[in-house]
């Protein structure tokens, strides 16, 4: 059953909480689901200042105004193939913008305010769709122009196989569930485009996808000649698609920490083989955790994770654990790892009523169908951005004028490559010997409160960016360094980050990586 049928002219919000913020450093906005249609009229990303680690939103695919190359796709242009496009898949090593596959790295300015780099920000549920995340989106789709356009496909594990999951906006195909929008009558147009996609036989919403399988993780869904995901292309054709994992990537490792790294190796991997296929994908985050204390502590750290990688790649994100975490037990089922539904008559996954919200599955589809609404209007339909990205990052990453880390957590995509810094080559105050004289970046933090962290530095493949942490600009003033982790409590104070270059047999192994830096939780022993 539909609420009603009129269109509403705006795209409405749940009201949630905020997220808890650190009094040390710059609060952002409570907790919001941002989604808006908009237009995406430039196509490439670039850049304009060869000394600086910061990405800029190019123009005409043209991939920037003068030293930054970029643009976007597997190639560093996919959008920008008229233009300047990109070098070996880093999307321009000069203060390029965007990232590996995707444009460059990540960063703020650009030709035009509204199509800048967007900073996803996270305390909020959804990321803002705005008129650069639309550029990105209308750049993926030129690399394949014969994707069925009101297809998309499903991608994750036992979260995303669910019949809770879309299933109920499948209309006549599935009789059972009702469809009560309330307030958020604008997305009928959508639900009723996807209704028609043909999806192998079924609508996309109802289909059963062969990329999603109970317990896998995003390894599974890469792996394999064809691997499920290229099974799942293969078979529907799609154009867009959500993405869904880490609850089980979380176990594949002898701790959550050291699995974290080959979690974000595959999942960047995936991301990257569906922009190859012109597939503009949705990414959310793991659930809350309510079986494990040691889980739930971790939950942040993946979040913060996931949605760094989605944040480069300007695709759009949902954060599942801020979604439903304050709802009653979290939104999950007995089990503590599942979501639940709202049932009346059965279960009823698409109620958008009050007593509806108060449960995971519901929240989920409705910030789902908004973010494949968006994306929608703005790619399909051309209509204009909504949504003013947020300011940028402050900061070249030099000792002289390092980016500022104004809030926690805290991510940035950098690319080593580009940085013109090359001051330390050694770390003695850590009684470290190791060869760090290829490029770094240089990152500062301001505390005023004793705050306990943890640092990480995920990279792919030959790239070896090293994370030292130092009272000062120096080697000498090294307290901590690590080659992937630092958790530590620190006092009030300033402190600098460097992410450093490894040389071995005098090769800097230098390239792009994702530094991300957040609160521990309360009660954890790690840090």
């Amino acid at each position: 059953m539909v609420g009603q049928s009129e269109r509403g002219a705006t795209l409405r919000a749940m009201a949630l909480p905020s997220a808890r913020r650190p009094a040390s450093l710059s609060r952002s906005a409570p907790c919001r689901l941002v989604v808006a249609g908009a237009l995406a009229s430039l196509v490439g990303c670039g850049g304009e200042d060869t000394a600086t680690n910061q990405g800029f939103g190019g123009t005409s695919g043209a991939g920037g105004t003068s030293a930054g190359t970029g643009g976007v796709g597997a190639s560093g242009g996919l959008a920008g193939s008229a233009g300047t496009g990109g070098s070996a898949g880093a999307g321009g090593l000069a203060g390029a913008g965007g990232v590996a596959g995707a444009g460059g790295v990540a960063g703020v300015g650009g030709a035009s305010p509204d199509d800048r780099f967007a900073r996803y920000f996270h305390d909020e549920i959804a990321s803002p769709i705005t008129q650069g995340v639309l550029s990105r989106a209308q750049a993926i789709r030129a690399a394949r122009p014969g994707a069925a356009e009101d297809v998309f496909m499903k991608v994750g594990a036992s979260g995303t196989v669910s019949t809770h999951f879309l299933y109920c906006f499948a209309g006549p195909a599935r009789p059972g569930y009702r469809l009560e929008l309330a307030e958020h009558t604008e997305l009928l147009p959508g639900i009723e485009y996807f209704r028609g996609g043909n999806a192998a036989g079924a609508t996309p919403f109802d289909r059963a996808t062969l990329a999603a399988v109970v317990g896998r993780s995003a390894s599974w869904a890469i792996t394999g000649n064809p691997s499920p995901l290229d099974q799942e292309i293969a078979a529907i054709n799609p154009r867009f698609a959500f993405v869904n994992y880490g609850t089980n990537d979380m176990g594949q490792g002898a701790t959550h920490l050291s699995a974290l790294f080959p979690f974000y190796d595959h999942l960047a991997t995936l991301l990257d083989e569906l922009e190859e296929q012109g597939i503009i994908t949705i990414v959310s985050g793991l659930n809350p955790r309510g079986d494990s204390a040691v889980a739930a502590r971790w939950v942040p750290t993946y979040d913060v994770v996931t949605r760094g990688l989605a944040e480069a790649r300007q695709l759009p994100y949902l954060s599942l654990y801020l979604l439903v975490k304050d709802l009653p037990n979290q939104g999950l089922i007995s089990d503590g790892i599942h979501g639940n539904a709202y049932s009346s008559g059965g279960t009823q996954p698409c109620v958008f009523e009050p007593p509806g919200l108060q449960y995971n599955y519901n929240r989920r589809n409705l910030a789902s169908m908004q973010a494949l609404d968006a994306l929608r209007r703005g790619v399909l339909e051309g209509e204009p951005a909504l949504v003013t990205p947020p300011a940028g990052y402050q900061g070249r990453g030099t000792a002289a004028d390092p980016l500022i880390i104004d809030r926690l957590p805290f991510t940035h995509h950098g690319d080593s490559r580009a940085s013109a810094e090359s001051q330390i080559d050694s770390y003695p105050g850590c009684n470290a010997n190791q060869d760090e004289s290829g490029p770094e970046v240089v990152y500062r933090l301001e505390l005023t409160e004793t705050t306990s962290l943890r640092a990480v530095v995920l990279d792919r493949g030959d790239v070896d960016i090293d994370l030292h942490l130092l009272s000062a600009p120096s080697g000498d003033a090294c307290l901590q360094r690590a080659d992937r982790a630092i958790q530590v409590t620190l006092g009030p104070g300033s402190y600098t980050w460097v992410l450093d270059s490894f040389v071995a047999s005098g090769v800097a192994r230098s390239g792009e990586y994702l530094f991300a830096l957040l609160e521990c939780e309360p009660g954890d022993p790690d840090c």
